[in-house]
């Protein structure tokens, strides 16, 4: 009866301690600042994560995606440009007039859209893209004088093919440069920073 009673008296202290140690345990991890399992409450996500998620929200807001869509439009008519004067040494000039038409149509469509996707952002998302947007000014503006230089060489009655090639090979060039900012660059400069403070 003793053995008994000795055995229950230590099973009893073993569920004490399991109990008493779990309960620590999970109270040490809400203090540590650690996610506990899946239920971690909103608003709670690791700053760099949160970064991602942002990014990513913004890249599918409307006004980016029509921006990139007329950005792409832009990039189209440039390349079927390009290949009109690669192929001679003067270039069509009612082809070009009208290649040129529609690239400065889609330019202006384009930046209307970036301005009322910055608007859509928040202060502290702006603060944290605030290298990114200077980045990015720039291209714009290169492909704004290159694009007016352009507009005048295909006034001309027999445009020049190698000045038409130059101004369009600059306008792809920076096109491509804003390309490559929209893709994994973004990501690495909204996360990177967070990530040196978490570690």
């Amino acid at each position: 009866m003793k053995k008994l009673s000795y055995v229950v008296t230590l099973a009893t202290i073993a569920a004490t301690i399991l109990i008493v140690s779990g309960a620590a345990a999970i109270s040490q991890q809400g203090h540590s600042g650690m996610p506990q399992s899946s239920k971690q409450p909103e608003g709670k996500m690791p700053q760099h994560q949160q970064g991602m998620m942002d990014m990513s929200a913004m890249k599918q807001e409307p006004h980016h995606l029509l921006a990139m869509a007329y950005k792409g439009n832009l990039v189209n008519f440039a390349k079927a440009l390009r290949h009109q004067a690669a192929e001679a040494k003067t270039v069509n000039p009612e082809f070009a007039r009208a290649a040129v038409a529609e690239m400065r149509r889609s330019f202006d469509q384009m930046l209307e859209h970036h301005q009322d996707h910055m608007k859509a952002m928040d202060e502290q998302m702006k603060s944290r893209m605030a290298d990114m947007m200077k980045q990015m000014d720039a291209h714009h503006s290169a492909v704004g004088e290159h694009l007016t230089a352009l507009e005048k060489e295909v006034q001309a009655a027999a445009p020049d093919a190698k000045g038409v090639s130059e101004h369009v090979a600059e306008i792809l060039k920076q096109c491509d440069g804003m390309a490559k900012m929209h893709g994994g660059a973004m990501e690495h400069k909204m996360a990177g920073p967070k990530d040196h403070k978490m570690n």
